[in-house]
């Protein structure tokens, strides 16, 4: 049974998962980059993190900007920051020894690949999505609060009643399986190996496109409209299908029979919708908050393609697909945002899998305690000079060497 966690991030999905764990009788420490710690400070000032929804109350979760402090507190800890701020969260944990933790990743968008080659934990666990819908209220900004002090509120509407997760090594004993299950709001569904769990981010199928196929009226209305609702209109849920095939294709490749996303989407919330187009215009959840990006620079855009349909465009491409659809929404993207997203997503090189084949990488992602030593062993005489740390930004050329090879056009 697990008394304790450390959460990293104190963000939407890290204090929904503070309030929550702290209301099943969990201790809980908060830890928060020293660079991003408005939130923890806030916490720190005030004594208490107020949450509304279907978790309500004040909590007090511990709260730290050390990383030690945070990996001292219990050997179990849940990173949940955005994918664009794991490599942070990665050089500290880098300093400290991690052989006695068990690190979830929520979500991990094949982080787990990236890190297993710098730090050592016990187990690297990632999941597909945040199980929380969840906001944080800025107290400074909620007038009705009636509280003059810069605390915060985290409003927790929703979660998902399953979760994939898969663990890296993959031979997690059932006991261990049983204590992250009961972190989690609702079951895990347990993958086979951490690539499987990454070809259930269905934000990389739903977000970008919508967004990119929205763009004008985004930018014309800063987001006030109805993202699923009014966003995901029959032509935009026709090219959102077609993705969703390719991602079944790429993922079939390397052994995973992952579901369609309209499939795991109602299993998620409990319905029974026949298309995506009458999930987003219906789902109770979904089709009556606006959700909308206010600019292209959102995370729908800046996370969830170049760390999801990146990696997923990369897969495929080492096991000979081309996804015409994926490749086409990364270019579009990166010609509006002016962003190489092929260059500086989580593509093969950042994997350090350039250089693999596609029956070497399932071997990675299916080693066991047994093999890990020699899976990295494998890996650091293949490539000895890895490089440890991805670009933040890269300015989009669209005849660049490396789009053209990239994308094969």
């Amino acid at each position: 049974m697990i008394n304790s966690v450390s959460i990293v991030g104190a963000g939407n999905c890290g204090c929904a998962f503070a309030v929550d764990l702290e209301k099943r009788g969990v201790k809980v420490l908060l830890y928060a980059h020293p660079e991003h710690s408005s939130t923890v400070d806030a916490i720190r000032e005030n004594g208490f993190l107020g949450a509304t929804g279907i978790v309500e109350g004040r909590f007090h979760p511990a709260v730290t900007t050390d990383m030690g402090e945070a990996l001292r507190f219990s050997k179990v800890m849940i990173v949940a920051v955005p994918a664009y701020a794991q490599e942070d969260i990665l050089s500290e944990l880098e300093k400290h020894d991690t052989s006695n933790h068990t690190i979830v990743v929520v979500s991990g968008n094949l982080f787990t690949l990236v890190a297993c080659k710098r730090i050592r934990a016990r187990y690297l666990l990632e999941t597909s999505a945040s199980p929380y819908g969840s906001r944080l209220l800025d107290g400074r900004k909620v007038e009705q609060l009636g509280n003059i002090k810069p605390w915060y509120s985290i409003s927790v509407f929703g979660f998902k009643s399953v979760m994939p997760i898969a663990s890296l090594p993959t031979d997690i004993g059932a006991d261990l399986r049983a204590d992250i299950d009961s972190l989690f709001p609702g079951s895990l569904q347990w993958c086979s190996n951490v690539i499987e769990a990454a070809f259930y981010n269905f934000n990389g199928v739903l977000h970008p496109i919508t967004a990119v196929m929205n763009s004008g009226w985004i930018e014309h209305t800063k987001g006030d409209f109805y993202f699923y609702q009014q966003g995901m209109t029959p032509s935009v849920t026709k090219i959102m299908q077609a993705i969703d095939n390719e991602r079944i294709a790429i993922a079939n490749e390397y052994g995973s029979q992952v579901v369609p996303c309209l499939e795991q989407m109602n299993i998620y919330y409990g319905l029974n919708h026949g298309s995506l187009r009458d999930f987003a215009k219906m789902s109770p959840l979904h089709s009556s908050m606006k959700m909308c990006p206010t600019s292209m620079q959102h995370r729908y855009v800046v996370e969830d393609l170049p760390y999801v349909l990146v990696p997923w465009f990369e897969l495929g491409r080492k096991a000979g697909k081309q996804s015409p659809f994926i490749r086409s929404l990364i270019l579009w993207a990166s010609m509006i945002n002016g962003t190489d997203y092929l260059g500086v997503g989580r593509n093969l090189e950042a994997l350090g899998f350039e250089n693999w084949s596609l029956e070497d990488i399932v071997d990675m992602a299916m080693a066991t305690s047994d093999t890990m030593d020699t899976e990295l062993l494998r890996y650091a005489e293949r490539d000895p000079a890895p490089a440890s740390k991805q670009a933040t930004s890269r300015s989009y050329v669209p005849k660049s060497d490396l789009v053209v090879e990239r994308a094969k056009l």
